[in-house]
């Protein structure tokens, strides 16, 4: 009798379960280009990226290679106030942002590196860029100097978290010693809103779960000084195979990371700037150990005091100080 009334009960849930999600509001992550014929993009072998570009035509491009892997350009959209001096272009990269999603095997660390190398190519006009590379968008900087040391005549890389593999292991115990119980608690309350986000390209669920984490911005440790945090809602939409595709992997399991990022860029005779700061916990003191040692002679470390690893967000006028000086109009 017990097992009737339960199988009952079930079937009763089951047959309400259209009636309930009525009253749920559907949720919605931004769609891409794919989908939304307003959004602006460059269209380079095929694919549609999600980019805006600011500054005169014939101005030296300035390409900005965002963090991540899955995040978006959003959060560094303030540095378009270099565009008086340059031709600044954003990219959301493959299948992040709002850029269209694509099978897993195109979300790779070469996938990424050949993207910004055709990207460097459709924008050049066959000179010389500039490259402003934060976080994953470093390592993707660095490792695009390592290959094309010719193409570049001044670029900036912003506390790039591995470049190599043992970085990668320090890396890995730091993100892995920095989460908590509250951690996993948001994580399961956003997995739990699956069920309910609108789907279009088939990725919307977990796309919505990575932007509500990234969105979810602690203050503090280990990334940010005391008191800092990201604006509310600064990612439009992450992108949750790109990063679970390169990076979960190797936190799961750092010696998957076989790549060195700056093999070869001894070859590279642009100017370099590097910039790490004080509170991130990989900032000026593990970039001093783990990376100077693997980049150029000329390279120029820059620390910024006081600030945290998104400096270029929440201190703005100190990071275009910074970097116009750096990058003086040729």
């Amino acid at each position: 009798m017990k097992k009737i009334k339960l199988w009952m009960l079930g079937l009763i849930l089951l047959l309400a379960l259209p009636l309930l999600l009525s009253f749920f509001p559907w949720l919605h992550v931004p769609r891409t280009v794919q989908f939304d014929a307003g959004l602006p993009y460059t269209e380079i072998n095929g694919y549609k990226f999600h980019t805006e570009i600011f500054g005169k035509p014939e101005a030296t491009p300035l390409i900005v290679v965002h963090g991540g892997p899955g995040g978006d350009y959003e959060y560094l959209r303030p540095l378009q106030n270099l565009s008086k001096d340059y031709r600044v272009i954003f990219y959301d990269q493959r299948g992040t942002g709002l850029s269209p999603r694509v099978d897993k095997k195109y979300l790779t660390v070469e996938q990424n590196l050949d993207d910004l190398k055709a990207i460097v190519e459709h924008f050049s006009n066959g000179n010389k860029v500039k490259l402003i590379g934060h976080s994953w968008g470093g390592m993707l900087v660095v490792g695009y100097l390592s290959q094309y040391p010719e193409k570049v005549s001044q670029a900036v890389v912003v506390e790039p978290g591995i470049l190599y593999p043992e970085s990668a292991k320090a890396d890995v115990k730091i993100i892995k010693g920095s989460q908590t119980i509250g951690d996993a608690f948001a994580l399961a309350q956003y997995v739990a809103m699956y069920p309910f986000v609108s789907k279009e390209d088939g990725q919307e669920g977990y796309d919505y779960v990575m932007t509500e984490l990234m969105n979810r911005n602690k203050p503090g440790p280990p990334y940010q000084c005391e008191g800092q945090a990201m604006p509310p809602g600064i990612f439009k939409r992450g992108g949750y195979e790109a990063m679970n595709n390169t990076v979960k992997t190797v936190i799961d399991n750092p010696e998957l990371f076989t790549y060195d990022l700056t093999e070869g860029i001894s070859r590279y005779r642009g100017d370099l700037m590097l910039i790490s700061s004080d509170c991130s916990a990989i900032g000026y003191a593990y970039q001093e150990k783990y990376h100077v040692p693997k980049l150029p002679a000329q390279t120029v470390h820059v620390k910024a005091a006081g600030m945290g690893h998104n400096m270029l967000t929440l201190n703005l006028e100190w990071s275009l100080k910074t970097i116009g000086a750096f990058f003086k109009p040729q």
